[in-house]
């Protein structure tokens, strides 16, 4: 199917792009982007090790491809359906931070976050892929 997008095009489309440097001296006045840089590079590595799993080389969307066929939904639902359990630990983590309550988790609250930004990064191939 021609509308899919592979991850051999999605490399190719940000070959080109110089990765993000955070100025050193920023850096270090501002840790806030230390921990977005190092968030980018966690996204990096968690793509590609969860997209072995889940998706394929020729279509990284394969995972939502086969619940949204499943279910009869549009991509961007089936997006919500498996993107929802992170959501909803993190409004969990939120909720308890409120009321100044601890709990056991089973994932430390970054990792879901982290799994929340790359979710979020295929989303937007979602919706290129549903607006084209």
């Amino acid at each position: 199917m021609s509308n899919r997008i592979s991850l051999d095009e999605m490399y190719e489309t940000i070959a080109d792009l110089e990765p993000l440097k955070p100025n050193e001296l920023v850096a270090k006045s501002n840790p806030q982007l230390t921990i977005i840089a190092d968030a980018m590079k966690r996204a990096e590595k968690l793509f590609a090790m969860k997209n072995a799993e889940y998706g394929d080389k020729t279509d990284i969307l394969a995972n939502f491809r086969r619940l949204a066929d499943q279910q009869g939904v549009p991509l961007s639902t089936a997006w919500f359906f498996l993107a929802g359990k992170h959501i909803d630990t993190i409004s969990q983590y939120v909720k308890d931070v409120r009321e100044n309550k601890s709990r056991s988790r089973s994932e430390p609250i970054r990792d879901r976050i982290d799994d929340l930004v790359v979710y979020s990064l295929l989303l937007l191939a979602i919706v290129a892929e549903e607006n084209r």
